[in-house]
């Protein structure tokens, strides 16, 4: 029992240094494009998509196969558009032309290529679901960053910087604490049909971990950054959100991993799995932080 106990915790331990090894070069690298912004950040987020994309497809291969070239290049092209129409409503507009050009595509070259094989409609709905699981929902980081410009904030690059920053901090710190609590303490599995690993303890410790991290943000940053400083129950009930829906998110992605038979989407990041591993919380809490603080600015 003791040794079992004590390679548990070299293995939690080995985990833990893999993952802060990895963040010490990708969190610096990350916040200097948020702040430059731009088209730097248009790309970056098209890349991320395309990878994220092309992930999601993997998995789909031993179940309804969407087609993977098109889903890619139109998940990477969603966050271009956004760098072109940075705010949602002027987006939505070419974004949602460019979904339904997809679907009927898609839908015409499956028929063409598969029939009657091929499924058409289940295959056009997995590929235009793959282009907004990723793409569309990258976009937001696009749209989070602009917001601060769009209300005429005096340092527009600092404070979409702190906006943009606090969805993927309060997530961040959800996550270590639902990792390290769950690891250590979680016996009660919290859906073992769909994620084994994950505990009611960690998932507790997660939303708490998050609301944490979202006070001290408010307190230390957002308000000098981003000329907006929420009261401190406004900030619990973001913090709470966010927490709940990358939860979400993260068993939406467990759904699909074990749809397709693997434990990671990929090994593309050493210590944290795939692109869709380590952003599939991100997917959710981003837009869900967008829409809450678009109604701050705009009332």
């Amino acid at each position: 029992m003791v040794r079992k106990f004590q390679d548990k915790e070299d293995t939690l331990k080995g985990d833990l240094l893999r993952r802060i090894s990895v963040s010490l070069v990708g969190i610096p690298i990350m916040v200097l494009v948020i702040y430059v912004g731009g088209w730097l950040l248009g790309a970056f987020m098209a890349l991320v998509a395309a990878l994220a994309a092309y992930e999601y497809f993997l998995l789909r291969k031993n179940t309804t196969k969407g087609l993977s070239g098109l889903g890619v290049t139109l998940s990477a092209a969603l966050p271009l558009i956004a760098m072109l129409y940075p705010t949602y409503n002027e987006f939505v507009q070419l974004g949602f032309g460019l979904v339904l050009f997809g679907s009927v595509t898609s839908l015409i070259m499956v028929m063409w290529r598969r029939w009657p094989e091929g499924s058409p409609i289940e295959s056009a709905a997995v590929t235009m679901m793959g282009v907004l699981y990723t793409g569309g929902t990258l976009s937001f980081w696009v749209f989070l960053r602009a917001l601060p410009e769009e209300a005429m904030v005096a340092d527009s690059a600092l404070a979409g910087t702190a906006l943009l920053l606090f969805p993927i901090w309060v997530t961040w710190v959800g996550d270590c604490f639902a990792y390290v609590l769950g690891s250590r303490w979680g016996k009660k599995k919290l859906i073992v049909t769909v994620s084994p690993n994950k505990t009611v303890v960690g998932a507790v410790g997660g939303v708490a971990g998050s609301v944490l991290g979202g006070l001290a943000y408010n307190h230390c940053l957002l308000g000098e950054m981003a000329e907006i400083s929420l009261s401190g129950e406004m900030v619990v009930l973001v913090s709470i959100l966010i927490a709940v829906v990358g939860q979400l998110g993260d068993l939406s992605e467990s759904v699909m991993k074990r749809q397709g038979g693997v434990k990671d989407s990929s090994n593309l990041i050493p210590g944290h799995g795939g692109v869709l591993d380590r952003m599939d919380s991100l997917f959710f809490t981003v837009p869900t932080t967008y829409f809450i603080l678009l109604h701050l600015f705009y009332g």
